[in-house]
């Protein structure tokens, strides 16, 4: 019990008007976190701190920044998880989306390069990026055909670059900073009931994945329980990704 215990530990959230943002920042508050939330629009239900920026602009990160290092000395944990998925009307250009990699690729390590300072100062500090199973595996074409769903290349592409970059910064910055992803596999957003039945036919677990799934991961993954897990890319899809 005493090893899930984040109390005192500063964590930042990015992207913490999102599902599932919203489900990470519960279940580190659970734990006794102290929690910064960020996102790219106001937000008037946050309980915790909260400060609007863009993670794909240096000068919103620059003022993001300025702002924490004001109010903290440190941070323990800086969870990477923001990122940019298009609708299928924005996004028909299905070859490449520049906003992709400006969110999920230079946003991250832009953020991370800002922040490093105050997480250096932290005894147990973690980064976690969020990642994707399309970081490493091709699209399934079946799962698509008969909808009106698109699967974008530039978003595969950015992940994978991100969990490169993970292990990357994990030789980098080690012993004193740890840095892991997380690869959900998919999360049901009330898809279409052929999309559904034909992705479950392909996972092992029979079902698509919850918010909380991912949220459970990232608990895991900013505790002690993980103190010797550095450079990783922990799949959480169900066994999708072994059918």
């Amino acid at each position: 019990r005493n090893m899930i215990n984040l109390k005192n530990k500063i964590c930042i959230v990015t992207g913490s008007n999102g599902k599932i943002g919203k489900s990470i920042c519960k279940k580190l508050k659970q734990s006794g976190a102290l929690i910064i939330e960020t996102d790219i629009k106001k937000s008037s239900s946050s309980k915790n701190f909260y400060v609007q920026a863009n993670i794909s602009n240096n000068d919103d990160i620059d003022k993001f920044y300025k702002i924490i290092k004001k109010k903290y000395k440190k941070v323990d944990v800086l969870i990477n998880n923001a990122g940019y998925v298009a609708s299928d009307e924005t996004n028909k250009n299905i070859f490449y989306n520049k906003k992709y990699l400006d969110v999920n690729l230079d946003g991250s390590l832009n953020l991370i390069e800002k922040f490093l300072p105050l997480i250096k100062k932290s005894k147990f500090g973690s980064i976690i990026n969020i990642g994707s199973i399309y970081g490493f595996l091709a699209y399934d074409k079946s799962l698509y055909q008969g909808t009106k769903m698109i699967s974008p290349i530039a978003y595969g592409i950015s992940k994978g670059a991100l969990i490169q970059m993970t292990k990357l910064l994990a030789s980098k910055l080690s012993p004193k900073i740890r840095v892991n992803s997380i690869s959900p596999g998919g999360i049901f957003r009330k898809q279409t009931k052929k999309f559904v039945k034909k992705y479950i036919n392909k996972t092992l677990l029979n079902r698509m994945g919850k918010e909380e799934d991912v949220s459970n991961a990232i608990l895991f993954l900013s505790s002690d329980l993980s103190s010797y897990i550095t450079g990783q890319n922990l799949i959480v899809d169900g066994g999708y990704s072994l059918t």
